[in-house]
Order: C-alpha cells, then sequence, then structure tokens
C-alpha cells in the first residue's frame, strides 16, 4: 500500500503530537465548563499555546496559568480566573506574555511591582499630609485652601481614581472623572489633580513630562456681579434685628459684608489698621 508523502507527514506529525501530549483531549471551552475538582488540585494544559493550562483546584477555582522559566528556575504565573477570561482572550494574553518573558520581563516581578507601587490615594495623602503643611508654613498656602484640595480630593479624586496607581493613570480616566461636573468645579478639580501629577513627577512616581491633566480643555467661566435689591436688603435687614441680641458678632459681620461686598472670610479677618478714617 502506498502512501503519499503529505499523507505520511500527517500520520506522523499526528503520532508524535499524541505521544507529546500524553494523549490528553483539545482544551475547549467546553471541556473548562465541564472540569470538576478532584481530590488534589490538577491542571489541563492547552495544546494550541505553549504552557498555558487552566488550574482546578480542590475547591473546584478554575484560573488560567503560565507556566514560564525564567534563569532555569520554574515559574507558575496565574493571568485570570475562567469565569473573567474566554479561551480566545487567554491564548492572546499567554502569546504577549511569553514575548515578553523572551526579552526578559518577569510577569510575577512586574506584578509584584505594580502591587507597591504608590497609587493616587498614596499621593493625596502625601500632599495633605506633607507637602500642603509644608507649603503653609512657608507662606505659599493658606490652611482655607488645603481644606479646599482636601474637600475636592474626597468628593472626586478618591471615589474616582484612588485605588489606581499614580503611573497608570491616562488622561482618559481623568477626563471621565470631570465629564459631568459644573464648569466652576470642573476647573479646580482639574487644576488640583494637575498640581498632584506634577508632584508625582517630581517625586520620581510617575514618568516626566506625562502629567495627565496637562492640556484638558478648561471650561468657560461666567463672571458674576450680584448685589442685593432693596427690597432683599430690607428682608436682611428684618432678619437680622430678631437675631442681633443672640449672636452680635456674627449680625454685624453679615451687615457689613452687605454693604461693602466683602466675603465673609475678609470681613472676619479685618483689623482696625485697614481702616481710612
Amino acid at each position: 500500500m502506498r502512501l503519499c508523502l503529505s499523507a505520511l507527514a500527517r500520520i506522523l506529525a499526528k503520532c508524535l503530537h499524541s505521544a507529546y501530549m500524553g494523549g490528553r483531549p483539545l482544551l475547549t471551552e467546553k471541556r473548562i465548563r465541564d472540569a470538576k475538582a478532584g481530590e488534589k488540585t490538577r491542571f489541563l494544559w492547552d495544546e494550541q499555546v505553549t504552557n498555558l493550562g487552566v488550574r482546578v483546584t480542590r475547591a473546584g477555582v478554575m484560573s488560567f496559568v503560565l507556566f514560564y522559566r525564567i534563569a532555569g528556575r520554574k515559574h507558575l504565573a496565574t493571568l485570570a480566573r475562567c469565569s473573567e477570561l474566554s479561551l480566545k482572550d487567554a491564548r492572546e494574553r499567554a502569546g504577549r506574555e511569553l514575548a515578553a518573558i523572551r526579552e526578559g520581563t518577569d510577569p510575577l516581578e512586574r506584578r509584584r511591582q505594580a502591587k507597591v507601587a504608590p497609587t493616587v490615594a498614596d499621593l493625596i495623602d502625601q500632599f495633605l499630609t506633607v507637602e500642603g503643611p509644608a507649603r503653609i508654613s512657608h507662606g505659599r498656602m493658606t490652611e482655607r485652601t488645603l481644606q479646599e484640595y482636601r474637600k475636592q480630593a474626597r468628593a472626586y479624586l478618591l471615589p474616582a481614581l484612588g485605588k489606581r496607581g499614580v503611573a497608570s493613570v491616562k488622561r482618559g480616566d481623568v477626563e471621565h472623572m470631570v465629564a459631568r461636573l459644573p464648569a466652576p468645579t470642573r476647573n479646580r478639580v482639574l487644576a488640583l489633580t494637575s498640581r498632584l501629577f506634577t508632584l508625582a513627577e517630581r517625586w520620581q512616581w510617575r514618568a516626566q513630562n506625562d502629567n495627565p491633566a496637562r492640556g484638558i480643555e478648561r471650561s468657560r467661566e461666567e463672571a458674576r456681579d450680584r448685589v442685593l435689591a432693596p427690597s432683599e436688603l430690607a428682608a436682611l435687614a428684618a432678619a437680622l434685628d430678631g437675631l442681633e441680641d443672640q449672636y452680635p458678632a456674627p449680625v454685624a459681620a453679615i451687615r457689613f459684608a452687605a454693604v461693602t461686598g466683602l466675603r465673609i472670610g475678609e470681613v472676619l479677618a479685618i483689623q482696625w489698621a485697614h481702616i481710612d478714617f
């Protein structure tokens, strides 16, 4: 019986493959779904991507894993839970990881560094507890400004970016954070974000000249010029008359602000030396 060369090659390849794989079946989505937990942790290895497998623990937890060697040492990196990643995507990710490994990058070491890298929450804490007070002591910031920064950070930056690594934040993340904020708030939050990431560059927590808030368009703010109408002044005066005995100093401050246009903070800080009689 004569066989053509191509047929013989297919038969030989199939035999060699069977010997290499130990007769194990092809790794498929169905096989992953049907995998059952055993008395000990076991592995289902893929035949399409070298060293990609599925780990099935005694508790039935299934994860895609990648086996590799660096400097002669064996390593096993977890890529993702099988419920979080398709087999196709796992193969693509494993391929990228294997390419990086060939260039000398260890996935486990990269993850370790990511875990210890400073987060945006760390950046904010360093600014509010160390940098801000230092600026106040040097006369470069007021306590009121620092308090305003603290409010903005708690309301906007921490919920949106707090858990992110400082080095991983992109411009799109900042744009998404401020997308629906009203104009004045948007501009102030962007200014604070830009200041924080400028500090991150100075502290070498992030690459230089890579501020994710830089260049994001600020909102246009309309100038506001508002004075009380005579009827409003009369209503305010009547309300203050009823409170004067109980709160003499606050009432005096409000009256002074109403007729001068000064801010309450400016009124409270005014001294006799500031008055030109």
